[in-house]
């Protein structure tokens, strides 16, 4: 079965829509097992989204909350995915939900994969709610097209939940190439997944890459291993 694609007239209804979505996920998990795994991306697009989920009304004590990817930056680095989520997520009522940090004291990303596969695994199996973003390459998490790493990051011989990725060239990466992801196994087995895309840009690079091999658009292969367990959020 196909993912869903919902569009809405503003970024507001669609940030709206996808914090009842998140929310909705995570209640259901708590209810169901007594905690829920919510991992989230970064980059300029969750921001309002976080902000709206930082005050809800949820027993977040019980909420893990860990990164989809992180650039090997400092925690004081414009760039770094945890400083956001730290800020705009980590602060209200979501102040109580635990976080598992990605970057570590680890001189690059490849040495600190074994440590923090050991972190991500017990909360990546299956997470229960999972935020994605697209780039205008067709990457999302840090699934760059012609990365190094990029291959054993999708399907990792033995079903590793961490992968370090080497994006030197690929533009999309900006000057932030080391990096360390999600691996295939561990976005595509969530139990609900969610995408938010604005911009008709954005529409335009989805639907190439539903035309487009997995390794060209990476994004392509989490849409077609999630399926209806995959909502996509647009708006203009």
């Amino acid at each position: 079965m196909k993912h869903e694609l919902v569009r809405f007239e503003t970024r507001d209804a669609a940030l709206d829509f996808a914090a009842k979505f998140v929310a909705g996920g995570l209640q259901r998990a708590i209810a169901d097992r007594g905690r829920a795994d919510f991992m989230t991306s970064g980059g300029s697009t969750p921001g309002p989204l976080f902000d709206r989920l930082s005050d809800w009304d949820l027993p977040w004590e019980c909420v893990s909350v860990g990164l989809v990817d992180e650039r090997w930056v400092p925690l004081d680095h414009d760039f770094s995915n945890e400083a956001l989520v730290r800020t705009r997520l980590l602060k209200g009522t979501a102040g109580a939900a635990g976080l598992i940090p990605m970057k570590t004291v680890a001189a690059t990303p490849r040495d600190a994969v074994p440590d923090r596969n050991a972190a991500y695994a017990p909360h990546c199996a299956p997470a229960d709610v999972l935020l994605l973003g697209m780039g205008g390459d067709g990457h999302t998490a840090s699934w760059f097209p012609g990365a190094k790493g990029l291959e054993m990051a999708l399907t990792p011989a033995d079903g590793e939940t961490i992968a370090a990725i080497d994006a030197t060239g690929c533009p999309g990466a900006g000057s932030n190439t080391q990096r360390l992801t999600l691996t295939g196994p561990a976005v595509t087995s969530a139990r609900m997944a969610l995408m938010l895309l604005f911009g008709d840009e954005k529409l335009d690079v989805l639907e190439r890459a539903l035309k487009s091999d997995p390794m060209d658009m990476p994004v392509r292969y989490a849409i077609d291993k999630l399926g209806p367990r995959l909502t996509i959020i647009w708006a203009p």
